[in-house]
Formats: structure tokens, C-alpha cells, sequence
């Protein structure tokens, strides 16, 4: 089991800082096979983050935000949420080691290999959603139940190739996609503190990532 984060790096937090954890698969470490390098998302949304408060005349008024990361290349939901409070690769070990100031946000992207693994055998067929999805809402709660302040923020699963050639896989990432959105917008079972955006881009065939049906994403 890998992983490949800097949710430990505490060169440039400060006391004052908002910060934001980004927690997933490959997606979030920013590596697909056959590539061994990482291109995480984590500092681009810092730098974006910062840029955006520059030209709005904010920075001076609010504190800088640091960016952390944790991507699990190849994991599912299922077992992020087994080894959630694994030292090393949990996502509640990594909400609970930080403090003075505690975690903001925590983003959560996951669930593409569930939908591979689930998805991926001869004999499967449709997936129950509520089961598929239930794994990653859990890693939600685990954050929200660590601190009345933490916000997270549910990121659609994005398609691949092997949805496009496996109905199955596109239903089912349908329905875990709207699962999320409904758990977001209930507040009753988000507590009002979890928001939900779609993948911020459509997939397109012969770029990188989404290996789902035995792929590592």
C-alpha cells in the first residue's frame, strides 16, 4: 500500500493560517500508471487560493491558506476508510494531528477504484449505489465528528475510459455522484458543514488518471 503526501510538512503553516487538507486516491497524489511522478493538485489550489485573495484585496484582512495533501494511488473507499486511523495514511490521523488552528477544510476525492473494483468482474452487475457510496460518506462524518468546525467538501467522481465502455461503471458512478450531492445538501446528515462540486473537468480518452477496471487511480 503507498501513499504519497506532505500532510506532516509544517514549513509554511502558521498559526494564523486557514488549513486545508485534500485526502483521495491517485487523483489527489497527482500520479497514474505507467507515470512515477506526482503533479498533486495541493499546491496549485494554495497558489490559487492566494492569487485569489491578492486581486480581491483580501489579504490583507484574512489569514493565508496552507494546503496540505494525502493521495493513496490505487485505494479504494473502502479501505481508506479501514485504515482511518492508520498513522500513515489515515484520514482521521492526519484531521487530528493538526491543530492551533485545526483543519478548515478537508476535500475529499474518492471513489473512482470502487467503481473499478465493483465493476470490473464478468459476473457483476448493477451495483448497489447506497453500499458503493456509504465508505466515502463515512469519511466525511469521521471529519465533521472531529471538530464542529470542519467543513468538507465532497468532489464528484469523474469518468474514465472504463465507464465509457462499461454501463455498469457509468451508472454506478451516476448514482454515487448524486448520493453525495443528496448527503451535502441534507442537513440533517451533513450537519449544514458538507458541500458537493462536480469534477471540474469532463474526462477525455487519452488522458491521464481515472483507472478504474485495473487501472491505478
Amino acid at each position: 500500500m503507498s501513499t504519497t503526501n506532505n500532510s506532516n510538512d509544517d514549513s509554511k503553516s502558521s498559526v494564523t493560517a486557514k488549513r486545508i487538507l485534500c485526502y483521495g486516491d491517485s487523483l489527489t497524489a497527482g500520479t497514474s500508471p505507467p507515470l512515477n511522478e506526482l503533479f498533486p493538485y495541493g499546491p496549485h489550489l494554495e497558489n490559487e487560493i492566494q492569487n485569489l485573495m491578492t486581486f480581491s484585496s483580501l489579504l490583507s484582512t484574512s489569514p493565508p491558506a496552507v494546503v496540505r495533501w494525502r493521495g493513496l494511488p490505487g485505494w479504494t473507499s473502502s479501505a481508506m476508510e479501514e485504515y482511518i486511523d492508520d498513522p500513515n495514511v489515515g484520514l482521521r490521523s492526519a484531521v487530528n494531528e493538526v491543530s492551533n488552528p485545526s483543519l478548515s477544510l478537508v476535500i475529499i476525492l474518492a471513489g473512482t477504484n470502487d467503481i473499478g473494483m465493483l465493476t470490473s468482474s464478468a459476473l457483476s452487475g448493477v451495483v448497489d449505489v447506497k453500499k458503493a457510496v456509504e465508505p466515502i460518506l463515512n469519511l466525511h462524518r469521521s471529519c465533521l465528528e472531529c471538530d464542529s468546525f470542519i467543513r468538507t467538501l465532497a468532489v464528484g467522481i469523474p469518468g474514465s475510459a472504463w465507464q465509457e465502455s462499461n454501463e455498469n461503471a457509468r451508472v454506478l458512478c451516476r448514482g454515487m455522484n448524486e448520493a453525495l450531492s443528496e448527503f451535502a445538501s441534507d442537513g440533517s446528515c451533513s450537519s449544514g458543514r458538507v458541500s458537493y462540486v462536480d469534477f471540474p473537468s469532463e474526462f477525455e480518452r487519452g488522458s491521464c488518471g481515472g483507472g478504474e477496471g485495473g487501472g491505478g487511480g
